[in-house]
């Protein structure tokens, strides 16, 4: 039984059990079969194939990469204990004859075995912690919301100062006449 022991950062490791599947995209994306919802990945990051039971996984173009024992790939065949990392998410590879290791950084807890089929839905981390030196790349810049409160009583506390040297100056001539 082949699988994917997927170790997304600051959460419960889980499994893919990658049976009698032929192909399998992995993203951030609501589309994809298998969604990771972490920073660090892409919406399309990859898809994993297996052809006749040597399984393949091809990088889709994502901003972060695949890599595969520390070098990246755009393509790679997979074999027992791989290490795949897709962005910051560490995975490992196992073709079902040997127990899958942990990666050196690990969430702690058991993992579970989620069967992952096409009339399935897919798969969701639920938690998205940005690492430390994750870089946003996006040529869009993030708009900060505004705190609209804060300005309107900033506006209204300097209007009322101004009124009150406006009176204190009114009657100051008042008083002079």
């Amino acid at each position: 039984m082949a699988t994917l022991s997927i170790y997304v950062p600051d959460q419960e490791p889980y499994a893919v059990d990658l049976d009698g599947i032929e192909q399998l995209s992995v993203g951030r994306g609501s589309d994809n079969d298998i969604v990771i919802d972490h920073v660090s990945l892409s919406g399309s990051h990859a898809v994993i194939r297996n052809a006749g039971g040597v399984y393949q996984v091809t990088d889709l173009g994502s901003t972060n990469g695949t890599f595969v024992n520390g070098e990246q790939v755009t393509e790679s065949p997979l074999s027992e204990g791989l290490q795949i990392a897709f962005g910051n998410v560490q995975v490992v590879f196992s073709d079902g004859e040997a127990a899958p290791e942990a990666p050196e950084e690990p969430a702690t807890g058991s993992a579970g075995v989620a069967d992952v089929a096409h009339d399935q839905p897919p798969v969701v981390a639920e938690v998205s912690i940005s690492p430390a030196n994750f870089k946003n790349l996006s040529p869009i810049e993030k708009i900060e919301k505004k705190d609209t409160l804060g300005q309107i009583a900033i506006i209204v506390g300097v209007v009322a100062i101004l009124a009150a040297v406006a009176l204190i100056a009114l009657s100051a001539t008042m008083k002079a006449v």
